[in-house]
């Protein structure tokens, strides 16, 4: 009997350690900027698991015509719209975030289970919009609940992270799709879909509280620096709502909807002419997809970087960096299209094309960050709202300037339109960018 009372003593000390150090992990905000990282990845690649097979599946198997694929394409857009708008006034309203992402995880399941029996069009169509539903979801919650537990001169590193994991699942989706498909149709990768889903909600049910919750019990100087505005020590009770046209009409909002727009917009435009140029005009045949990896490469590398770099430019001389960084981004883009507009090999074209990711990351970075600032720095209980906002620039940069840049390539080619079409909305951010600078100058005088 002793031995048995002794055994079961130790296994109740085990299993409280087990529930105290759960209980660390649940309330930690490190936790929250890992489910964020694991929910981008999901989310993208998800998107990416089924891009490279919809042609096949469309068109050889459902006798689909071709523009039927921007079709799909834009039923995700809608969809993803429809979700970050309702879920950003939704969680504010109601104070809830971890809830509402478990149940986007079902909603990617749901999407799953519809491209698993999709046997017609309006099937795909279908899983396309539920599958933006979850995606608008989940892109603005996981940042917002970054913004819920961070302060600003730590947050433009969180978000690169984030965006790292989503820089990954960009590059590895389509390979994994396509040999899930070659192995077992359509039912291969949709069951990974579902049990994506699935794994997201028991990784949300089991690892985390919600954000808003931890926001409350760790409001101490261990995560604000001396650079920062005392964020976490305001009382959260004397927070009032903004609604999403109010917040549009605040210059940090502008400046970073601007910005998000143009760096999107910009690197999708891209996307689509350049594989297009150095096949036409640098006699490139044997690409192969090189152009893609060397981008995504260095995006993986710089984006850890960038984020890294703008937070200690905001600790060290404080928020107006941001803004700083913003400008460089939008110039630098503009020297880089211009370096690839000039270019004559391949290899010239590349460098530009690398030096773009950097200058792109210095528009989206600060910007992406942003939103959680304001909101932290403002007081105001409108942080979904706010990141609904960026994940609707997102959507608008990356549906408005790649038509544009398609139609006038094929009249014009790549150097004039791709160099217009930088130029203008990076001076429009520029200059936005330099007016806050010099109205914050003045303003602190």
């Amino acid at each position: 009997m002793p031995a048995v009372y002794y055994m079961l003593v130790s296994l109740l000390d085990v299993a409280g350690h087990a529930s105290s150090s759960l209980r660390f992990i649940r309330d930690s905000p490190e936790t929250v900027w890992a489910l964020a990282s694991l929910s981008l990845f999901i989310d993208t690649f998800v998107y990416m698991l089924t891009v490279s097979m919809l042609p096949e599946i469309l068109q050889d198997s459902m006798g689909a015509p071709e523009s039927a694929n921007g079709v799909v394409t834009a039923m995700f857009g809608v969809g993803a719209v429809l979700g970050c708008f309702v879920s950003g006034i939704l969680s504010d309203r109601i104070r809830e975030r971890r809830g509402l992402q478990m149940i986007s995880s079902l909603i990617y399941s749901v999407s799953g289970i519809v491209f698993y029996f999709a046997r017609h069009y309006y099937q795909i169509l279908l899983f396309r919009l539920i599958d933006g539903i979850a995606s608008g979801v989940a892109c603005t919650l996981l940042y917002a609940s970054i913004g819920d537990v961070y302060p600003a001169n730590l947050l433009a590193f969180k978000v690169a992270i984030v965006y790292f994991c989503n820089n990954i699942a960009y590059t590895i989706g389509p390979i994994c799709g396509q040999r899930l498909f070659d192995m077992a149709g359509v039912k291969g990768p949709a069951a990974l879909v579902i049990a994506l889903g699935l794994l997201k909600l028991v990784a949300l049910f089991v690892f985390s509280n919600d954000s808003l919750a931890i926001r409350s019990a760790v409001r101490s100087r261990a995560y604000v620096s001396a650079a920062d505005d005392s964020t976490f020590s305001k009382s959260h009770e004397s927070v009032a709502s903004m609604s999403i046209p109010r917040l549009l009409m605040q210059p940090p909002v502008i400046i970073s909807t601007l910005s998000i727009v143009t760096s999107i917009g910009i690197q999708c435009m891209l996307e689509g002419l350049v594989p297009l140029h150095v096949v036409d005009k640098l006699n490139h045949d044997q690409d192969n997809g090189i152009t893609f990896v060397i981008l995504g490469l260095v995006f993986t590398i710089m984006v850890p970087i960038v984020g890294k770099a703008t937070d200690s430019l905001i600790e060290w001389r404080g928020e107006t960096m941001r803004y700083y960084a913003m400008m460089f981004g939008a110039a630098a883009t503009v020297c880089s299209v211009l370096l690839m507009a000039l270019a004559n090999s391949y290899a010239v074209m590349m460098v530009g094309y690398a030096f773009f990711a950097v200058a792109d990351l210095c528009m989206f970075i600060p910007a992406q960050s942003a939103y959680g600032d304001f909101v932290n720095g403002a007081n105001t209980d409108s942080m979904a709202r706010g990141y609904s906002i960026s994940v609707f620039a997102w959507a608008l940069g990356a549906i408005s300037l790649p038509p544009i840049g398609t139609a006038l390539y094929s009249r014009f080619g790549f150097s004039r339109p791709s160099i217009a079409i930088a130029a203008i909305p990076c001076a429009i951010c520029a200059i936005a960018c330099l007016l806050f600078i010099i109205y914050d100058k003045r303003k602190h005088r």
